[in-house]
């Protein structure tokens, strides 16, 4: 038995019962709902194969539900678009489905808040763009990454003073859809104070009194904010994603360990996530720089380890958790031994 905790996000590529057993023998321990994709339908199907397994399998494997939050997102294309480096691209209220150099994004309120000059990264910082000028409808755009631009991809625009609800009307409805199934966890995305974590835990906590209220830490405000988040929250995801775009890349690793000494210290539990085996997305096998991501993550104290794009979309989900199962026995049995040298 190993003391950390393995989460699979669940996706076209493993929501059947065959997949689903698979990775449960091969030790995933909570399955991940991501509410930025797939249906009520499709979410409920996959609740009610999970819990059906558990009884098969005299298993317990928990159900986290993982609310979206605000995100502003490109809109949906006919066909992706791709983009050349120094081209321009203007981004519009108009909610159309996309020319050569025209695109929508959904930001619903005024598009000036965006000032000239601010980069905006676009599907994790894949695509780079950087604002030339900016009208309430309109922003004109330099292209500075060569790269294909698909529909409802993510945005970040760091620097820019957006206004917004810490709970969307999305995902009250998302709140009120699972509540019936009883989550075993409901996460929180882009928490920005503590107060954004009493909100949520108002809606659920009456009707949920057992589920475990995740803040995902992935902004500035949030990391300015953490010690009062650790404090409001059941627990905390170190959600490297997002939180590598709003911060430099290179201090993504500090803060991962700062964040779990935090959490540690406050007896909280904190997962890692983010692209943790995220070649296995293709691959039978990781990279040695993923696996020794993984077993750092043990070695800091991490409680959960996230799987995301290899088990949602990924070619090989179960062996994906298989892997990561195998890194964490290993790193926990010298766990002991490596704190007593660092000591």
């Amino acid at each position: 038995m190993v003391k950390t905790k393995i989460i699979a996000t669940i996706g076209p590529a493993s929501n059947n019962e065959k997949t689903l057993r698979k990775m449960i023998i091969s030790g995933m321990d909570i399955v991940r709902l991501n509410f930025s994709h797939g249906t009520y339908r499709e979410h409920e199907e996959t609740i009610i194969k999970v819990r059906n397994l558990n009884k098969k399998m005299k298993r317990a494997v928990k159900i986290m539900q993982d609310l979206e939050g605000f995100r502003i997102r490109v809109g949906r294309l006919k066909t992706p678009i791709i983009l050349k480096k120094r081209s321009v691209l203007y981004l519009t209220k108009e909610k159309i489905t996309g020319k050569d150099n025209l695109v929508h994004l959904d930001y619903p309120g005024s598009f000036t808040v965006f000032r000239k000059g601010l980069y905006i990264f676009i599907n994790d910082g894949k695509l780079v763009l950087q604002i030339k000028s900016a009208t309430k409808n309109m922003l004109k755009t330099t292209v500075l990454t060569n790269g294909l631009l698909e529909g409802r991809k993510g945005v970040n625009i760091p620097g820019a003073k957006l206004h917004f609800s810490s709970i969307t009307d999305k995902d009250k409805k998302d709140i009120n859809f699972i509540i019936p199934h009883q989550p075993d966890y409901i996460n929180q995305s882009f928490v920005r104070t503590a107060k954004d974590i009493c909100r949520l835990r108002e809606l659920v906590k009456p009707k949920l009194p057992h589920c475990k209220i995740f803040a995902k830490i992935e902004s500035q405000q949030g990391l300015k904010n953490i010690n009062d988040i650790i404090r409001a929250a059941d627990g905390i995801i170190v959600a490297r994603g997002d939180l590598g775009i709003c911060v430099p890349i290179y201090k993504v690793p500090i803060i991962q360990k700062e964040i779990i000494k935090k959490c540690r210290l406050s007896n909280k539990p904190v997962a890692v996530a983010t692209q943790m085996l995220e070649s296995m997305t293709e691959e039978p096998i990781p990279t040695r720089a993923e696996v020794t991501d993984v077993a750092n993550a043990i070695f800091d104290g991490a409680n959960f380890v996230m799987l995301s794009n290899e088990t949602a979309v990924g070619k090989h989900p179960s062996l994906a958790v298989e892997m990561m199962n195998k890194i964490i026995k290993y790193a926990e049995k010298y766990k002991t031994e490596l704190d007593s040298f660092l000591a």
